[in-house]
């Protein structure tokens, strides 16, 4: 950096919008004054992080300016997070909107005294009704689930779970949902079973076979499987089961798998945006899976597909426990 310009270097503002390194920046104007400004650092190899930088003037006993100091904090994250956020704002306000159009508009027209309508034209009216109601609602809870956990009380009912009942059901549920894609579960009967929330693991597993169902081409074969292995974590011989979910969709870009179970983070698909989702989903997940002692990862390749597996620990739990 030494000899080049700062325009270069330092794409600092202040908070009215001043360049740090023009003539009548209030830094040249007042060194003494201090400064605070926000904006863009350029790396020497390329690229750029966004910083905060607080200039703060030294004196000598004189009171006379000796020096400057500059504190550098790095706020990339935080202006991913914001503009994260404001995404999610925004999306959150469509989804939210969308089911109120459509139930306010079947009602009102159900509603019409001058119409009479045919029962089977109205019990489909009504079912589109209580379509929408149930997606407005399932949002919500969602919604509430990450105010749960931010707050750290996102609370768990332990008892025995049949992973092998509980994946079949969810199998049979959406092959009654979809004709367009196949389902298959390989895994035997005496799959063991594990401590957990019931519900907060068919929450889990819902949300996987949705996504997978939702990004893959029609005719496409949803794979659900699972095995018992060591678990890494500890040399006691402890074990734990390991379920996937795998799809033979568009897969997710490289860059962004580090990214996906963040809180508001969407997945630049490429699809229409309607599919996209809002951005809690995984988040959600990830957050059940680890109250349970348990891990996710993904594994993914463009336009081949992408497995999801969860990993839930075998001991033996309390009947009853809280995150924190």
């Amino acid at each position: 950096a030494i000899g080049k310009p700062c325009d270069q270097i330092l794409q600092l503002q202040n908070i009215t919008g001043d360049h740090l390194c023009s003539e009548d920046s209030e830094l040249v104007l007042d060194a003494e004054a201090g400064l605070r400004c926000e904006g863009d650092l350029v790396r020497p190899g390329g690229g750029h992080i966004s910083v905060a930088v607080t200039y703060t003037p030294l004196t000598d006993e004189n009171d006379q300016l000796v020096n400057i100091i500059a504190n550098v904090l790095d706020i990339t994250r935080f202006r991913e997070e914001e503009e994260m956020k404001s995404t999610f704002v925004s999306v959150m306000s469509h989804e939210l909107k969308t089911p109120v159009a459509i139930i306010k508009g079947y009602a009102q027209t159900l509603a019409r005294p001058d119409a009479a309508w045919d029962p089977e034209i109205a019990r489909q009216g009504l079912e589109i009704i209580e379509e929408e109601a149930d997606r407005l609602e399932a949002l919500i809870n969602d919604l509430l689930d990450v105010s749960r956990i931010q707050a750290g009380g996102l609370r768990l009912e332990i008892t025995d779970v049949s992973l092998y009942r509980l994946l079949m059901r969810l199998a049979q549920d959406y092959r009654t949902q979809t004709t367009a894609h196949q389902i298959a579960v390989d895994l035997p009967e005496d799959f063991p079973f594990v401590s957990g929330d019931e519900d907060r693991l068919r929450q889990v597993f819902t949300n996987l076979l949705s996504n997978a169902i939702k990004y893959s081409p029609e005719g496409g074969t949803i794979r659900i499987g699972g095995w018992v292995e060591d678990d890494p974590h500890f040399k006691d011989g402890r074990q734990r089961v390991v379920i996937y979910v795998a799809d033979e969709g568009i897969g997710i870009p490289e860059a962004e798998l580090p990214k996906i179970f963040e809180r508001f983070y969407r997945v630049d698909s490429g699809l229409r945006r309607s599919t996209a989702g809002v951005g809690i989903g995984l988040f959600l997940i990830n957050a059940i899976v680890e109250a349970h002692q348990g891990e996710i990862w993904v594994r993914s390749e463009l336009g081949k597909g992408t497995t999801f597996f969860v990993a839930l620990p075998l001991e033996e739990e309390a009947t009853s426990t809280e995150t924190s």
